[in-house]
């Protein structure tokens, strides 16, 4: 069975330190996959959630399960990547898109983390760094909380638990700012608002977090020259 020292040997790259973290506490285990997870697996790690259980639409990769995916990004075996740019998966979203350090991008030890569409030649700088990227995760988590979400079904009493208990196991992962504001937002009722797209349409939500709340935090919170900035990965 491979490690993630395997890996970084036989791909020739160190994954961020926060990451070798996570892998160490088992943060990155959501269980055994299949049909049954969301009813028999699903429920039992709500109590002590793994990294992002309650994440934006985010499915956590085991790297060594996934090591066949690592290679094919790595290698160049499906995508038209440009040698120049260096990715390595660690996630992905239910559409199949993937979310991946940058490692060409790194500055100062920062590894950025990308999102990388399967559909599209054009990625996008989410992230400074890991940290930053599970704070916004868990930002963006609250401004749809609806039958598409992970809170599917639950109570808002249930929501709030199951907030708290991912904080709980997140909490040694992020700054004490990133927390005290993620406490903050806690508090609040769930609420439902009318937000609009770039293109002019208009839709109803609800949750804990505004879209226009959320932008702001993001600029605010983990800014960096290349946040949201997108480019050209075969380019």
């Amino acid at each position: 069975m491979k490690t993630l020292q395997d890996l970084e040997t036989e791909f020739n790259f160190t994954y961020p330190v926060l990451y070798r973290q996570l892998y160490d506490d088992q943060m990155l285990d959501w269980g055994p996959e299949g049909n049954g997870w969301y009813t028999n697996v699903f429920p039992a790690l709500k109590e002590n959630p793994p990294l992002l259980l309650f994440g934006n639409d985010i499915e956590i990769w085991d790297p060594v399960a996934y090591h066949g995916g690592i290679r094919e990004i790595i290698n160049h075996e499906v995508y038209d990547i440009n040698p120049k740019y260096r990715m390595v998966p660690f996630a992905k979203n239910g559409a199949g898109d993937l979310y991946v350090f940058q490692f060409d991008g790194e500055v100062n030890g920062e590894i950025p983390v990308t999102f990388f569409p399967h559909d599209d030649s054009e990625a996008e700088f989410l992230a400074k760094n890991l940290q930053d990227f599970i704070f916004r995760q868990l930002l963006e988590s609250l401004t749809e909380m609806d039958e598409y979400s992970m809170f599917e079904g639950d109570s808002e009493e249930e929501i709030r638990k199951n907030l708290h208990n991912q904080l709980r196991t997140h909490r040694r992962y992020l700054t004490l700012r990133q927390i005290e504001i993620l406490e903050d937002i806690y508090q609040r009722d769930i609420f439902e608002y009318t937000y609009k797209t770039p293109n002019g349409s208009q839709f109803e939500a609800k949750g804990l977090l505004t879209f226009d709340e959320l932008e702001k935090l993001i600029n605010r919170e983990i800014a960096f020259e290349k946040l949201n900035t997108k480019f050209d990965y075969t380019g």
